[in-house]
C-alpha cells in the first residue's frame, strides 16, 4: 500500500493474547497494505469473489499465521482516500510474511489467482512495522464488521520513543475510565511508503461500532471539558474513520 500524506487506514489485530508488562517491549506485528482503485466496469462485488479465492487458496497453502481486512472510507476526504477501498494484512512478524508471500508465489497463487486480481483491481503494496500501545478487548469474527480511526503523528521536540512507555501508561488509565474496549496501534512506515512522509508514524484505534467511536468522541470532549485529559507527547492531525471487513481470520492466532 502506498501510503501519501495524510492517507491511511486503521487496524483491528486479533492476534492472541499479548500484553503489555513491565520491563518489556510491546508486541509488535508486520502489515501489509494496498490501496485498490476498481478497474473500469467492475465493483466491490467482483473484488469479493476474487478474495474469497484467495482466502481458499490461503487455508489450503499459507505457512504461517495471516489475518486480513478490507477497508473504506466512513469519514474521510476524497483527497485523504482517492482510492476504492484499502487491504491490511498482518503477521506475526517479518519472517511469518515473507513465509506466506513466497506460499502465494511458489504455489501458483500469484500466477492464477493474481491475474484475476489485477483484472479487478488497480493496487499499490507497502509494508509496516505495527507496535501495540494498547491491547483490544474486542472479540473477533471471521466476516465481522468494525470501525477504524488513524491520525498521522509526530514526537513532539525534546521527546523520544523511550518517552512512549510513560505517554502509553497515562493514555491506557483513561481509555479504561471511559470503558474503551478497542486497541491502539503506531504503524511505522517501511519499504514501499513514500520518502515524502510527514510524520513518524501512523496511530490506529479500533472500534465495534460507530456508536462506540461516538461515545469515544463525547468522552473526549467531556474530559478536556473538566480539565480531565492526560498530557501526551504526541503532535497528531485529524483521524480518519473506516469501516472495516474481516476477510480471513486465522483460527490458530485469533482471540475469541
Amino acid at each position: 500500500m502506498k501510503i501519501i500524506k495524510n492517507i491511511s487506514i486503521a487496524l483491528a489485530l486479533s492476534f492472541s493474547a499479548l500484553t503489555y508488562a513491565d520491563n518489556h517491549y510491546p508486541p509488535t506485528f508486520t502489515m501489509e497494505g494496498l490501496q485498490c482503485s476498481f478497474v473500469e466496469g467492475k465493483d466491490m462485488d467482483d473484488a469479493n469473489k476474487v478474495i474469497q479465492k484467495w482466502k481458499d487458496y490461503g487455508d489450503e497453502n499459507f505457512s504461517a499465521p495471516y489475518n486480513a481486512w478490507v477497508l473504506t472510507a466512513a469519514y474521510a476526504s476524497k483527497t485523504d482516500f482517492p482510492f476504492d477501498f484499502a487491504w491490511t494484512g498482518y503477521t506475526f512478524n517479518g519472517t511469518d510474511m515473507g513465509k506466506v508471500q513466497d506460499d502465494w508465489v511458489n504455489g501458483g497463487g500469484a500466477e492464477k489467482i493474481g491475474s484475476q486480481w489485477e483484472a479487478v483491481t488497480d493496487c499499490s503494496q507497502s509494508l509496516f512495522t505495527v507496535v501495540q500501545a494498547r491491547q483490544s478487548k474486542m472479540n473477533f469474527e471471521e466476516g465481522s464488521n468494525s470501525y477504524m480511526s488513524v491520525s498521522t503523528c509526530s514526537i513532539q521536540e525534546g521527546k523520544t520513543g523511550n518517552d512512549l512507555a510513560a505517554d502509553d501508561d497515562r493514555w491506557n488509565a483513561w481509555l479504561d475510565g471511559i470503558g474503551f474496549n478497542g486497541g491502539v496501534y503506531r504503524w511505522w512506515p517501511g519499504p514501499g511508503t513514500p520518502t515524502s512522509f510527514e510524520g513518524d508514524f501512523y496511530l490506529a484505534m479500533g472500534f465495534e461500532s460507530a456508536e462506540a467511536f461516538g461515545k469515544y468522541r463525547d468522552d473526549r470532549m467531556n474530559s478536556a471539558r473538566a480539565g480531565e485529559m492526560p498530557e501526551g507527547i504526541l503532535n497528531c492531525n485529524m483521524p480518519r474513520l473506516y469501516s472495516a471487513k474481516n476477510v480471513r481470520l486465522d483460527a490458530a492466532t485469533s482471540e475469541e
